[in-house]
Formats: C-alpha cells, structure tokens, sequence
C-alpha cells in the first residue's frame, strides 16, 4: 500500500520546571492511502501526544524531533499536517463552542455560507435533516449526534488524514457501532486514510487494516490486525487481549496486568515493559530490544523473536 504518511524515530518530552518528562521514545510508522491504522495501548503510552506533535497541538512546554514524509514529500515534523490532517476529538462536548449554532461552526471551518456545503457536511457525518440542524446548538444534540458533528468539522477541511482519538469514548453500544460504520464508509467513499486511537480492541478489530501497539512511548508491535489480534507475539500484547472481558467468564476473576505503565520521567535501559512481564530475564533488563521481524509485514520489539531467529 502506497504511504500517505511515514514517521521515523519521533520524540517528544515535554520540559516544565518539575523536570524532563519523555512521552515519544523513537516511534517509527505509516498510514497507507486509504488505510485504516488503529493505535493501541494504556493510558500514558503516548498514543494521543505522537499524534499531536504532528498536527503542531502541544504546548509550549514541547520539543519534538524526527523526520516525517507525508504524500512521498520530506516535511517538517512539528505541526506539518495541519491542513492535511484532522483530528476527532474524544470528547465531543468539549470539542463544540456551546455558545454557537453547528452551522455558524461549520461556516468558520469550512470559510464559507453555502447552505448546501454545510448540509452535504452533515449529511457526509450521517446525520438526518441537515438543513434544520443548521440551527441547532450543541447542547440540542444526543451524544452520538456531536460525534457526528465533530466529524463533520474535521471533514471540512477537507483533509487526506482524518486523526480518531477515542471516537467512541461514552457512546451507547449501538452508537459506537454507528461512528465505527461511518469512519469505515468514510475511508471508502472520499478514500480518507485513518488513524483509529482506541483503547477498545473490538473496535479496532471491527474496521482496522493494521494495528501498532505502543508501550511506553515505543512500538511494542505492528502488523496487520489479524497478525497482531490473533497472533500476538509481543507479551503486551497478549497482556492486553487476556484483559479483556470475555462473556464464557462470568463468574470468574477479571484478568489485569500487574503494575503500571513507566512514569515518563524515568529512564528506561531495557525493555520497559520487563517489570510487568512474566517471560522476562535478564537480557530484558540490560537492552531494549528493536523490532524484529516476525513474519511479511508483523515486527516486534521482543528478545523471544530475537532469539526465535
């Protein structure tokens, strides 16, 4: 699949007077044309911040650094797909100035009135009777209808990348499903390339061609979802498919991994997810691994593909 978007070796710390806290250590990665990416881990692996680096959101406090190519073209790393990117924010309610209307909203974004434009945004986002919620302000609308509006904001920049953070985050299940069909309809009728952050693997299971697990601000493992999903190779991964509740398990203990993502303030010599790991020894310890290839297209970053080779 031809890259619309490549990343090597992204930093970013983030440097406050408490202290230097390191949230990207040296990711590397593409979005194909048209591809849906899903990326995954817990809270605090840096999933949400590699991506606004990119899209130049970070405050001040910033420093960011490694090469990117967006569209085959060397760019700057920091802030270089605004205009080319947009990003769907978790919380939609917080994303929607309550104080204006959805059209007038609209009208910033996309620089224009036409009434018909804006419709067609909202009808693109799946929603009814667009020309009435032209009027509408945010708090008129259910949950499931901001995250619609949202995403019509993001496709009114017309924009090669549409960035997911957590679409699904406080819908009702059957809402989920929709935002997840529409993202998925998405990418097949404007040939959108999406980037699905999600810490809900059914959801990436559901629409994603390829998966990258992070972990502490590194690629623990990348793949196809089929590759990642139900081949894990990386024991984080596996960690996290164990974690997740199963219907045939009522009853029984809820499966959790012991400890806690590193503090990004910590210096990691080796492996960082050893700590948590029940297959670690001491080479884990000493060295951090780099991906290693498992089969055509899936890499981890484990010393057991190393020493499997």
């Amino acid at each position: 699949m031809t890259p619309l978007l490549e990343v090597q070796d992204l930093h970013v710390s983030f440097n406050p007077p408490t202290g230097s806290v390191r949230a990207v250590r040296g990711v590397s990665l593409r979005v194909g044309q048209g591809e849906i990416l899903g990326v995954v881990g817990e809270s605090g692996c840096g999933k949400t911040v590699l991506f606004r680096a990119l899209l130049g959101l970070l405050p001040a406090t910033a420093t960011v650094s490694g090469a990117m190519r967006f569209r085959g073209e060397m760019m700057p790393i920091d802030g270089a797909l605004q205009g080319a990117a947009a990003l769907v924010y978790q919380n939609p309610g917080a994303a929607l100035n309550p104080v204006f209307t959805i059209g007038r909203q609209l009208q910033i974004v996309a620089g224009t009135r036409d009434s018909e434009v804006l419709c067609s945004l909202l009808a693109q986002a799946g929603l009814a009777e667009p020309e009435r919620l032209l009027d509408s302000y945010p708090h008129e609308f259910s949950g499931g209808m901001r995250q619609r509006a949202v995403i019509a904001l993001a496709l009114a920049q017309n924009p090669r990348l549409l960035i997911a953070d957590e679409p699904t985050t406080a819908l009702d299940v059957t809402t989920q499903t929709q935002v997840l069909d529409l993202i998925a309809d998405l990418r097949q009728s404007s040939q959108l390339a999406v980037v699905l952050i999600s810490h809900d693997l059914a959801a990436i299971r559901r629409v994603c061609d390829r998966v990258v697990v992070l972990y502490a601000g590194r690629v623990a493992e990348t793949g196809s979802t089929d590759q990642v999903l139900d081949r894990p190779t990386h024991p984080y991964t596996r960690a996290l498919l164990e974690s997740v509740p199963r219907p045939e398990a009522v009853g029984g203990d809820l499966l959790s991994i012991p400890g806690s993502v590193p503090d990004g303030r910590d210096e990691i010599t080796g492996c960082a997810f050893a700590p948590r790991c029940r297959h670690a020894s001491e080479p884990c310890r000493v060295r951090q691994p780099p991906l290693h290839r498992v089969q055509t297209g899936h890499d981890a970053a484990c010393v057991l593909v190393e020493a499997s080779k």
